[in-house]
């Protein structure tokens, strides 16, 4: 069906006249409720139109993207910015992260100063042990983590934790992953897998920060990530305990309720903080109960036991 349209001030006549300003329109009837095709002139140019802003705008996107803010603080400009497995951090916070810094324990990686002691190992463990260590044992093999729990570092992961800002988990992350390709003791593990929160915990958080950071690090190593490890006791606040108090208010308290995940696995267990280390422990134990080859230890932050450091108690 043919319609004929002028232009006001035009004078209009049946096809075939020449009439100036007009044009035909086609429409095609469709179902009920559905729209003309408008083929138009006009209708034809504005299509066109928008398609080449569309093409100029997406050709723009890719020869200048938008910068990408800081992964931590979010700046954008200003500041120069470092990329760890393609996550972008600012040299701002990267400067007020209290990275760990040698002489560290070779087992639990906590940093030590002034009075250390020393024992030779089997090549993993070829520089200083804590008194923790060497005096306690423990079940992992050995544990690292990407700074001291304390100034910036310390103010992101509470953030991560109780503050809801999950998105810090990728920033953080990236540096725990930083740290398992530098060190020779983390290489070779096969699997990832988050310290647990009790399931009252994690209800009441809406999710659980280890697991937030073991799966932005397994991601960076390529490794696969398994909620192995089950909570099944609901234990006081850890932080109000001593060491041996600690210790004993774990015992028993993590289960893996399908051995066949770990058995035969060199296991990477990742954790927020380091704290005594009777969390990771105590985990490692059930993790090599279940049949676990080995077990690692990777936390976004270790606190330093400043008691060790002091030359005359």
């Amino acid at each position: 069906m043919i319609h004929w349209f002028t232009r006001k001030g035009a004078g209009a006549g049946p096809p075939g006249v020449d009439t100036a300003g007009t044009w035909p329109r086609t429409s095609y009837h469709r179902a009920a409720g559905s729209r003309d095709v408008d083929t138009a002139p006009g209708g034809v140019w504005i299509g066109v139109r928008e398609a080449v802003v569309s093409f100029l705008k997406d050709a723009l996107d890719v020869l200048l993207p938008e910068e990408e803010g800081c992964v931590l603080c979010g700046q954008v400009r200003g500041r120069g910015m470092e990329e760890i497995f393609y996550a972008p951090i600012c040299s701002g916070c990267l400067s007020r992260i209290p990275f760990v810094q040698p002489p560290y324990c070779q087992t639990c990686g906590r940093p030590l100063r002034g009075a250390v002691a020393e024992i030779t190992g089997d090549g993993l463990r070829d520089g200083p042990i804590c008194r923790d260590c060497a005096s306690g044992g423990r079940f992992f093999r050995v544990a690292r983590a990407a700074g001291v729990y304390d100034g910036a570092l310390k103010d992101f992961i509470y953030a991560l934790k109780f503050r809801g800002r999950r998105e810090l988990a990728e920033g953080i992350g990236v540096l725990m992953a930083r740290v398992a390709t530098r060190e020779k003791a983390m290489r070779g593990s096969e699997l990832l897998v988050p310290v647990p929160l009790h399931p009252k915990r994690l209800a009441e958080r809406g999710y659980n920060q280890a697991e937030l950071l073991a799966r932005m690090v397994g991601s960076c190593l390529g490794l696969p990530v398994r909620t192995a490890l089950v909570r099944s006791i609901l234990t006081g606040e850890q932080n109000k305990l001593g060491r041996r108090d600690r210790r004993d208010n774990l015992r028993g308290v993590f289960i893996v309720p399908h051995p066949l995940e770990v058995a035969g696995k060199r296991v990477l267990l990742a954790d927020d903080v380091i704290t005594t280390g009777a969390t990771a422990n105590e985990c490692s134990r059930a993790l090599l109960r279940a049949g676990a080859a080995e077990v690692r230890v990777l936390a976004a932050a270790v606190a330093p036991l400043e008691k060790e450091w002091l030359h005359h108690t």
